[in-house]
């Protein structure tokens, strides 16, 4: 059967192709082309040899689209002839042969930027800070289990007290910190075991030589020994992942238990000093300690993820949906239960990638290696969910460990030369906002983490491998002396963001929270009145205001209503307006440093949607639009919200669209990363899905509104 496709798409992305001078995806193009006008091809080229013959078929196929359709082509069949020209002059047969099994590290032309021969040690930086920090997400860690498992059992028992014929679990009363402590201690004592136990089952962990390393990356292999050595430790357990995709991480109990997990795809991709570069900031890790707190959460976490994982797969086999339903909702309950734990270690883990990305630098004088060797696993990362259509299971489950996020790869996935990273890695570095959108992030922002390591590149007087733009916060200078010293320990530290009252945007991206205070202000106004009018004025009108809880909580509830209402209409911009883009240039959008979250673009493209199928994906966790130029993510809204997405499955939902081309209009977005926000999603058959983001808005403000307003009138008899 004939594949179909929208011409327009399939020349913009022939010549997008073109451009990255990848030959064999501009003939795939041309050749869906041709069969979906109904052009026979007399001889098909499958496995051009050179370049030259790519682009004489080419043209081939461009004489007879010219023939038997309307198409307008010309510009195409004038670049073609450009570049024959070019090839035959030049008689680079095959020199400039792009081919769609290209290495993903290689779109990128490096400069491939000195290391340091002889380098200076970096000012020592006080870390106690540091050390609180895992002190106090371990804490914050048994803290919210705790609160969970006590919620959860008080909810049970209140249920069981109004069913007849049943009563509550008596246990479910009792104090269980003692054994949430103990159960937690048992599973810091294990985990190094028991994540590689899971790791084994689930992702085929192998066990990694020092030899087999060495083949890969000598200079890795000396690093190891020698740190090791220096240091009077033992050498890390070394482990393998046999996957395509670049990872690396670490995890154990002591330093003398800890495992480094490589996959087969980062040693094949990366090269030997990026590779040593790379093993260094797992050693920076150990050495500062984090990866114990970072291996009890991942251990803690990883129960609900795999429930969530195991039980979408299991659902999506059955075919009785009232099972398949109640499995659905278990299986994305888990999900959502596995966000909430990862929140308390967001900001340990953007600061210990900070820290080990500077002892990387400081034990390899090689700054500028990992640099090149971050960018090239996030186009890895990206081009391992295009080729495997969603993100897999292990890039969203080991996301906390990982050194750079899938999601910072998907939006970084745009961008094919150097000009065009430094202008988007711009607004990381820049933007006064930045630390401040970055809060719910596990990473930092890649450019600002770039940056630190241009500074330190500064520092030891190398030129660096991109050039980015400087903060005037960073206050680093043209030229590294007694000042630049300075300013680079401060930039050691813990970012110190822009005070977030100086930022008119940032105030209306936080207007739902700034109403909270506002409603928390208001009950304390008015406890206030009941304090003076029951105790000064002996009203007793007035009195029953002071310590009445219920005010707090409806005042809370109509805050936060009203601050969904504020910023609602700069949210969701009109979409038929002249303002709409139509296939724009996503890496223009994102180096604009005048988009924020709450300035949104509305735009329309056209692409193929891919993320997860079935019930992995009911939440729209998991949907991306594939571009001739990359991947971007999209968020998808139920008009009531996530409960809508579980109860009410629209006749047709995005995911139900999965693997097809579709037009999707929405609203682009820039902050930590990238994303859309869909309106419509439209496929070339007509079929439509829709989302409703200013409905849910709008629902959740009337409901906030209607619940609060009730509970300050019937008080304390609600």
């Amino acid at each position: 059967m004939a594949m179909t496709g929208d011409p327009e798409m399939l020349l913009e992305a022939t010549k997008t192709a073109l451009q990255q001078e990848d030959y064999q995806g501009a003939i795939a193009h041309l050749e869906i082309l041709c069969q979906t006008e109904n052009i026979s091809i007399a001889e098909q080229q499958t496995q051009p040899a050179t370049s030259s013959s790519n682009i004489k078929y080419l043209l081939s196929l461009c004489r007879l689209l010219a023939q038997s359709s309307n198409l307008q082509i010309e510009e195409l069949r004038e670049f073609l002839s450009r570049r024959a020209e070019e090839t035959m002059r030049l008689g680079a047969e095959g020199a400039i042969l792009a081919t769609s099994h290209q290495s993903p590290a290689t779109f990128l032309q490096f400069k491939q930027a000195p290391r340091a021969q002889r380098w200076q040690p970096l000012p020592t930086i006080n870390l106690i800070p540091f050390w609180l920090l895992q002190c106090g997400s371990a804490i914050a860690l048994f803290w919210s289990i705790q609160q969970l498992i006590e919620l959860a059992m008080g909810l049970t028992n209140d249920l069981l007290v109004k069913l007849p014929y049943l009563e509550p679990f008596q246990p479910f009363y009792h104090d269980h910190t003692t054994k949430i402590v103990f159960v937690l201690v048992l599973l810091l004592a294990l985990s190094p075991w028991l994540i590689d136990g899971l790791l084994r089952w689930w992702h085929g962990l192998q066990h990694l030589s020092l030899e087999t390393l060495a083949i890969s990356s000598p200079e890795a292999s000396r690093l190891l020994q020698r740190s090791c050595r220096q240091h009077h430790c033992r050498l890390p357990q070394l482990r393998l992942l046999p996957t395509t995709v670049p990872l690396i991480f670490t995890y154990g109990n002591l330093r003398r238990t800890a495992r480094i997990v490589v996959s087969q795809g980062l040693l094949e991709q990366l090269a030997d000093d990026e590779i040593a570069a790379i093993y260094a900031t797992q050693l920076g890790q150990i050495a500062n300690w984090d990866f114990i707190v970072l291996s009890q959460f991942i251990l803690v976490t990883q129960l609900p993820y795999i429930t969530y994982s195991q039980l979408s797969q299991w659902g999506n086999k059955i075919s009785n949906k009232t099972l398949q339903a109640f499995i659905a909702i278990a299986a994305n309950f888990a999900y959502g239960l596995w966000l909430l734990l990862r929140l308390p270690t967001f900001w340990l883990s953007q600061l210990r990638i900070y820290y080990s990305d500077r002892l990387a630098a400081e034990l390899t004088g090689n700054p500028n290696a990992l640099s090149r060797a971050i960018l090239k696993i996030a186009r890895g990362v990206a081009q391992d969910i295009q080729q495997q259509g969603h993100t897999s299971w292990l890039l969203e489950g080991w996301d906390l460990l990982a050194i750079i996020s899938y999601k910072q790869a998907i939006s970084l996935s745009n961008l094919h030369s150097l000009p065009e990273l430094e202008a988007a890695l711009a607004w990381d570095c820049t933007n006064p906002l930045r630390y401040w959108l970055s809060i719910n992030q596990a990473h930092p922002s890649m450019g600002d983490r770039l940056q630190r390591l241009n500074q330190i590149a500064h520092f030891w007087r190398l030129d660096t491998e991109l050039n980015l733009r400087m903060s005037r916060e960073s206050g680093v200078g043209s030229r590294w002396g007694t000042r630049g010293t300075r300013k680079l320990e401060e930039n050691d530290r813990a970012p110190h963001p822009t005070p977030f009252f100086l930022h008119d945007s940032l105030l209306l991206q936080v207007s739902p929270y700034l109403g909270v205070l506002l409603g928390a202000a208001f009950s304390s106004f008015m406890w206030l009145i009941g304090w003076l009018g029951g105790y000064w004025l002996g009203n007793p009108y007035l009195a029953w205001m002071w310590g009445d809880w219920w005010i707090v909580r409806g005042s809370l509830a109509i805050g936060l209503s009203l601050g969904i209402f504020l910023r609602l209409n700069a949210l969701f911009p009109e979409t038929k307006s002249t303002s709409l883009l139509n296939r724009p240039n996503l890496a223009e959008l994102l180096s604009n440093p005048d988009l924020l979250p709450v300035v949104p673009q509305p735009l329309r493209l056209q692409g193929k949607l891919l993320g997860r199928r079935g019930i992995g994906n009911w939440f729209g966790q998991d949907l991306l639009l594939h571009l001739p130029t990359g991947l971007v993510k999209l968020h998808h809204a139920s008009w009531l919200g996530p409960l809508g997405c579980l109860l009410l499955r629209p006749s047709t939902d995005p995911t139900d669209l999965i693997g097809r081309h579709v037009i999707l209009t929405g609203w682009f977005r820039r902050g930590a990363t990238a994303w859309i926000d869909i309106e419509i999603l439209r496929t070339q058959a007509g079929k439509t899905s829709t989302s409703s983001h200013q409905a849910w808005s709008i629902a959740l403000a009337i409901a906030a509104t209607i619940w609060g307003v009730y509970v300050i009138v019937k008080g304390g008899s609600y």
